[in-house]
């Protein structure tokens, strides 16, 4: 079969280079059109080494190679199909040794088809990896700031007088949250001067002894710092969570309702609020008519 095939070699690669350019578009970008007839005579070359010598490693190494350089398997398996009718149509009689040449060609195409196909399949596997990292690192990364800006809208502190600061507390309030809040309730009270920080915990739905423990840490904290901490909005339910405390919540100002505290903070600042006399509706018209 070698002695036949040699002087053939030339014109299959010929037909070979031809069959890979009509398959280009199944190739990688590494690449380019104008090595394919460099790759079929390889493959040529490789298929007169393997009739005569018999060795797969050989096979394997340069279907690792060509793989890596950027040979599709779609248009290896094109070139297998046309090759072997190349070799049929070109075998000088159908004598059994002429079919087990046809045999052995089949053989080594195989292998150089599954060299290619492992490459793949490699190469697959590392870009799957590498985009499920990514996708983990990008999913955390959105994560994170997703939770910040939560974290942001869920604490917001508005100044309602001068040195006097107000925190609305909404949802569950948990260990982590409780130092977020405090951190950023903190900054505020430097930044503002504050005297008076009212924390309102109207819209805390259920308080148990951590979210306790890390309310009271944080107006001790406000102490520290000269801020006078007042806890409004205690529902009988957290009444019952925070009597657990009561020893903590000494120095602790406990109002009912928001409006409550604010009148508390403006006292401690020696201000009052009393009902201003609007003039009345008819007076303020005929007075616009004269």
């Amino acid at each position: 079969m070698q002695n036949w095939l040699d002087p053939e070699r030339q014109a299959l690669a010929k037909s070979a280079a031809r069959v890979l350019k009509d398959n280009a578009a199944h190739n990688r970008s590494g690449l380019p059109p104008f090595r394919l007839p460099q790759v079929a005579q390889q493959i040529l070359d490789e298929l007169s080494h393997f009739l005569s010598a018999g060795d797969t490693s050989h096979v394997l190494s340069l279907g690792l190679k060509l793989g890596q350089q950027g040979l599709g398997l779609r248009a290896l398996l094109g070139l297998s199909r046309a090759l072997l009718r190349e070799v049929l149509a070109r075998l000088p009689g159908m004598t059994p040794e002429a079919l087990e040449g046809v045999a052995r060609v089949n053989d080594y195409l195989t292998l150089l088809v599954d060299a290619v196909a492992e490459q793949e399949r490699c190469e697959i596997g590392v870009q799957r990896d590498e985009m499920q990292v990514a996708l983990e690192r990008a999913i955390q990364n959105r994560e994170r700031e997703l939770r910040r800006v939560i974290m942001e809208l869920s604490t917001p502190i508005m100044p309602v007088y001068d040195h006097i600061l107000v925190l609305p507390l909404i949802g569950k309030l948990d260990t982590e949250r409780a130092d977020r809040i405090t951190e950023c309730l903190l900054r505020e009270v430097v930044e503002r001067q504050a005297r008076t920080a009212i924390i309102d915990v109207t819209g805390v739905p259920a308080m148990g002894a951590e979210a306790v423990t890390a309310l009271v840490r944080t107006a001790r904290a406000l102490d520290l710092l000269g801020t006078h901490p007042v806890l409004v909005g205690i529902r009988p339910e957290i009444a019952r969570a925070l009597s657990d405390q009561e020893a903590h919540l000494a120095g602790i100002v406990v109002l009912a309702n928001l409006q409550s505290g604010i009148l508390y903070a403006l006292r401690r600042e020696g201000l009052d609020v009393c009902r201003s006399q609007l003039p009345q509706r008819g007076a303020a018209l005929s007075h616009r008519s004269r």
